[in-house]
């Protein structure tokens, strides 16, 4: 029969780095934790030397709890453990101590060796590794790892290897309980959902956008998303994917997030017969970022976020990027600007967006000019625009847009 893990140890990234304000970050991040795992049989959580307890009334859910909180940022490590209160460890420890024997730290030893047997699978080596945060334990981390080793080599047979084994059993000794358990999940680390305020993402259909929302969500941005489509109404675009895709995105988010659909064909009617065909391109992003800009301010949105990559594209020049949006306020940020495609495709899948990113899409990006111009000048796009009244493109764009809120479905 398994070991019940009634207890998800979680411990946290960046957050022990703050000074005075690191209580802030704490809240917003436990806070989260309770958003997140909402519908799931969570007790209370703690804040424990350093760490995070999160204790379940089923235990059964431990797993399913565990994967949920590694999509938390700001959580570095999680990991389903058995905890001891010390309660029923100190006073056999002291009666051996004062006998002058070894110490049998028989309920350590015996959920150590049903751990072991429970996690081993293909295992051929092990290791005990303990971190002793209350100093006044009466053993040094060597002596509990080698006494709790020698149970479960002496149980299990299994060789120890100090190096590179196939199992870690790890053992923590808190003030008031010891934490026994195996296999931590890394986590995504990073800051705290919402502690880094909010921005507009610019999402297109490719790989690499959600990406780039993604890295900023891990930097404590919560995100609201503005994609562009062609076509006459939003059910003519079929926006499926673009809706999947931030689907999976609000999986990291303990909130639900937004998504506005914009029309480009007030930019297409206003364009025509202005905009060379060469610079139409150009424009189009120009137009992209002003709707995104004036729709994040109204959403209090303090900074926009692109997908941009240098040089990937045509638009993506370094003469282009700058002409862009010379007459913009708030900030751009473009966390993907020194990856290559290998790279961000890599991030892809890993964060689960990869599958639906490829899917065929008509993206309206795709449907400019074949033949960009590779270094526009930021005084005639600003010229363009002015004769082509590109604030009331915007203007009857953000009229006539729709907002679809996503929630995590997990």
């Amino acid at each position: 029969m398994a070991l019940a893990t009634p207890i998800i140890a979680a411990t946290y990234a960046e957050i022990a780095l703050k000074g005075r304000n690191r209580s802030v970050f704490m809240r917003k991040l436990i806070n989260n934790i309770r958003a997140g795992l909402k519908g799931e049989p969570i007790g209370k959580v703690l804040h424990v030397e350093s760490r995070l307890l999160i204790y379940l009334e089923d235990a059964d859910a431990a797993e399913r709890v565990a994967g949920k909180l590694r999509k938390i940022f700001g959580l570095q490590w999680v990991s389903p453990v058995v905890a001891i209160p010390r309660t029923e460890i100190d006073d056999e420890l002291m009666e051996d101590l004062e006998a002058d024997r070894d110490p049998r730290l028989t309920r350590v030893c015996q959920v150590a060796c049903e751990l072991t047997e429970q996690h081993r699978g293909q295992a051929q080596t092990f290791k005990v590794a303990t971190r002793r945060s209350d100093r006044a334990f009466p053993l040094n981390s060597p002596e509990i790892s080698r006494f709790v080793g020698g149970a479960i080599h002496q149980r299990c047979h299994l060789p120890g290897k100090m190096t590179d084994p196939d199992l870690i059993v790890n053992v923590l000794v808190l003030k008031n309980d010891l934490l026994v358990f195996t296999g931590k999940q890394r986590a995504f680390g990073g800051l705290p959902s919402g502690s880094s305020g909010r921005a507009m993402v610019l999402l297109s259909g490719g790989i690499d956008s959600p990406v780039a929302a993604w890295l900023m969500m891990r930097r404590g941005i919560r995100p609201e998303f503005i994609h562009f489509y062609s076509g006459r109404n939003v059910a003519e675009a079929d926006v499926d994917k673009i809706i999947d895709l931030v689907q999976t995105l609000a999986e990291y988010s303990p909130v639900p997030l937004n998504l506005h659909l914009i029309p480009v064909v007030p930019f297409e009617m206003r364009s025509i017969g202005v905009v060379p065909d060469n610079f139409d391109m150009v424009m189009f992003r120009r137009f992209m970022f002003l709707c995104a800009a004036r729709l994040g301010k109204h959403n209090s949105c303090r900074a926009l976020v692109s997908g941009d990559s240098l040089g990937q594209v045509a638009s993506q020049t370094i003469r282009n990027l700058g002409a862009i949006t010379p007459d913009l306020e708030m900030p751009i940020f473009r966390p993907l600007i020194g990856m290559d495609k290998m790279e961000i495709t890599a991030w892809s899948k890993t964060i689960g967006v990869f599958k639906t990113s490829i899917i065929p899409y008509r993206d309206c990006c795709s449907l400019r000019s074949p033949k960009p111009v590779l270094n526009a000048r930021a005084k005639d796009l600003l010229r363009f625009s002015e004769e082509m009244d590109i604030q009331e493109a915007v203007f009857h764009a953000l009229k006539d847009s729709e907002k679809i809120v996503v929630e995590n479905k997990g």
